[in-house]
């Protein structure tokens, strides 16, 4: 993000979070990136309420803050759209499904993931534009959409990355990091520094940040790696790790 944007969406944020305080009710905002939630968690902070994160299914990567206070539930507001088309005659990517979004002037705030199967998409949004999308969204590259919100969460299967075990000399983001990438530990560093690397979605700016089994990081510009096992130590006091790497898409 540019510094002004940034500056904008941490006001908006503060604000949204206030309103929470000040209401003693829930406030849910707009979509978050991942490098955008550490915005939500210091204005949460900041205005002495709670922040939890939706993004409408396990693996979300662009997610809806919700702040309220401390001994209420968070009320997220996000919809669930699929939209449909003949296979047989276009193919649809995500890359062509955002294009066509982004050119009706969709504010990518308004919604979160888009998950492209062969024959549809689904993509969860803001309620506002869930009202317009199946009157203004009817064309994605060469293929013709039918859109419609769903009355229930679609069933999402999480995608699968190739499994590889190494061993490690401890599971420091930097030793974890460089297994998963095939990189020198002091490049995997490097890379942790010139903040290109997210855990849980969380900016990691920290070499010796600790991980634990089920923790993912997301590298920019390479994809993502989650650290699926850790085994009991080696005689040579080494860890073997099973990592599950997701190639950059």
């Amino acid at each position: 993000m540019r510094l002004e944007g940034t500056q904008q969406l941490a006001l908006r944020l503060r604000q949204a979070a206030e309103q929470a305080d000040k209401r003693t009710c829930s406030i849910a905002a707009r979509f978050l990136s991942g490098a955008e939630r550490s915005l939500a968690i210091h204005a949460a902070r900041e205005a002495g309420v709670e922040v939890a994160f939706d993004g409408g299914w396990s693996e979300a990567e662009r997610v809806q803050p919700c702040f309220y206070p401390m001994g209420e539930e968070p009320l997220f507001t996000g919809v669930w759209m699929e939209a449909r088309w003949n296979a047989k005659f276009a193919s649809v990517d995500h890359r062509a499904l955002l294009g066509s979004l982004m050119a009706l002037g969709m504010d990518r705030a308004f919604f979160g993931d888009i998950i492209a199967l062969e024959d549809r998409a689904y993509l969860y949004v803001l309620p506002e534009m869930a009202a317009r999308l199946p009157m203004e969204w009817n064309q994605a590259g060469r293929a013709t959409l039918q859109v419609a919100e769903l009355t229930q969460p679609p069933n999402i299967e999480p995608p699968k990355g190739a499994l590889v075990k190494d061993t490690v000399a401890s599971l420091r983001l930097d030793s974890v990091l460089a297994s998963g990438m095939k990189l020198s530990r002091s490049r995997a560093a490097e890379i942790i520094r010139q903040g290109s690397v997210m855990v849980d979605h969380l900016p990691e700016e920290r070499v010796d940040r600790v991980l634990n089994p089920g923790q993912l990081l997301s590298i920019r510009g390479f994809g993502r790696v989650r650290l699926a096992d850790v085994g009991s130590p080696t005689r040579k006091d080494r860890l073997p790790v099973t990592l599950e790497v997701f190639s950059k898409t």
